[in-house]
């Protein structure tokens, strides 16, 4: 049905650049290499075709961690240092864009002033039946426009709260 080939089937690419395709007509399985298909950001789409003769397309994600899409508004602050003026406190707002169990990705209002590896707050509120409030310090790992990508500074800020919030 061309319904089922334009809705792409997720799979995850392993550390051995393997990903396992599950038939979605039939769940017939198989590992395939995919190396060749996985380009430097580690995602690519492709067709694949069972023995069954059912054709589907396959989102190849290379991701350690599932990562859930959010449109939740929230800020940060972080600390500017100014050898002139000394220390200040900056903020802005974000929308959090998506959540992992490892960190997320943030979209600023304004282009950030702080620098791969600075230290930063954010707070924001789930769209949960709580609406619970997060609070987490973060490092900032990757920075593209503005976009960031942040990293939990501690490995228990996945609480009980946002790792049901994850895979719920």
């Amino acid at each position: 049905m061309p319904s089922e080939m334009s809705t792409p089937v997720k799979v995850f690419v392993n550390s051995d650049n393997t990903a396992t395709l599950v038939c979605p007509n039939c769940e017939k399985t198989r590992v395939v290499d995919v190396s060749k298909y996985i380009n430097r950001d580690g995602n690519a789409k492709l067709k694949a075709k069972c023995g069954c003769g059912h054709s589907y397309v396959v989102a190849l994600e290379k991701r350690k961690h599932f990562r859930k899409q959010t449109d939740l508004e929230g800020t940060y602050r972080y600390t500017v240092s100014d050898a002139a003026n000394g220390n200040s406190q900056a903020q802005g707002k974000l929308k959090v864009v998506n959540l992992s169990k490892t960190g997320m990705r943030l979209k600023l209002e304004s282009t950030p002033r702080f620098e791969l590896g600075d230290r930063i707050t954010v707070e924001f509120r789930l769209d949960d039946s709580n609406r619970s409030l997060i609070h987490r310090d973060v490092y900032v790992r990757n920075i593209k426009d503005k976009f960031i990508g942040v990293e939990y500074a501690s490995q228990f800020s996945l609480d009980s709260t946002l790792g049901f919030y994850l895979f719920k």
